[in-house]
């Protein structure tokens, strides 16, 4: 097998593995700013005065080596690879894929933003700053209030009074003290669509019972049922089996969640500070059609996704 074929074989996996890490960004940098052209510093190569550096070649082989000592055959196949690599890049930005290729476009956007979000989220937070993130931000680790509502349904099926009658009866029996279940299984009907057995938020209760009857149910006392309510398709009583108002969650117990979200805080302020940094510098133009959509947004943010 020729040297060129095993080249080839030996690092095409590679190809996509590092391409966008070293190639997309830093050798599209580095291809329009020529280089002088010496080999002073780690630079190990130079492609069209565009330097490789022994760094860039310690980075490859050890994403492919995975550690492994490498041979001298390798490495040169690797730095074959660099220069194949920054050939393409380089003859991708002289037919103009920065300005209409969208992935390359995207590609490079987002290694911009792992470059300035990495940063922000090197340092690892003490806890004291942990715990004063979560003190200063309550809202976010607050639990909304839970209730667990239980349903009887008894279904009209085109006759509502004897529904009625089915669910005093019901009534009747739930002040006996008869326990809900067995209640539900003399008198009810089967529920299409049944509230969760267990503590949820109003939104989810929404859903199920629909606006009105949650409603009612979030009024009653933990333990108490309602009388008969009417609707269309039948008859509900409706029981509170528990409330938990609106908590905020303890530091201890919503530990992982704080450092998540403070570490995402700090990745989306360094970011803006970036972006407000470069926008400041740059010259942008808006055309009057791009002026009457700013407009738009700025007097009506509700309707705007």
């Amino acid at each position: 097998m020729s040297a060129s074929c095993l080249r080839t074989q030996w690092y095409t996996p590679f190809i996509l593995g590092v391409g966008a890490a070293i190639g997309i960004l830093l050798s599209v940098a580095g291809a329009l700013v020529p280089s002088t052209s010496d080999f002073s510093g780690h630079v190990i190569a130079r492609v069209n005065e565009k330097g490789i550096s022994s760094q860039d070649l310690e980075f490859a082989l050890g994403r492919l080596s995975n550690g492994r000592p490498t041979t001298h055959e390798q490495r040169l196949q690797v730095l074959q690879h660099l220069i194949d690599q920054e050939l393409l890049i380089q003859r991708g930005v002289e037919i103009g894929l920065l300005d209409s290729d969208r992935t390359v476009r995207k590609a490079i956007s987002m290694s911009v933003i792992d470059a300035i979000v990495a940063a922000a989220v090197a340092t690892e937070p003490s806890e004291e700053e942990l715990r004063a993130f979560h003190a200063s931000h309550q809202a976010v680790f607050t639990l909304p209030a839970r209730a667990h509502v239980q349903q009887l349904y008894c279904a009209a099926n085109g006759d509502l009074a004897k529904a009625k009658a089915r669910a005093e009866q019901a009534l009747a029996a739930l002040s006996r003290g008869v326990s809900f279940a067995e209640v539900r299984e003399r008198y009810g009907d089967s529920d299409p669509n049944p509230p969760p057995d267990a503590p949820v938020p109003a939104y989810v209760l929404q859903r199920s019972l629909g606006p009105t009857l949650a409603h009612i149910a979030l009024t009653l006392k933990a333990g108490a049922f309602s009388s008969p309510l009417q609707l269309p398709a039948g008859y509900h009583i409706l029981r509170l089996v528990a409330y938990q108002p609106e908590q905020v969650q303890p530091y201890e117990t919503a530990q992982q969640t704080v450092k998540a979200e403070y570490f995402r805080r700090k990745r989306d302020d360094a970011l803006q500070n970036y972006l407000d940094h470069l926008r400041q510098q740059a010259t942008i133009l808006l055309s009057p059609q791009a002026r009457q959509i700013e407009q738009v947004v700025q007097h009506t943010p509700g309707d705007v996704p």
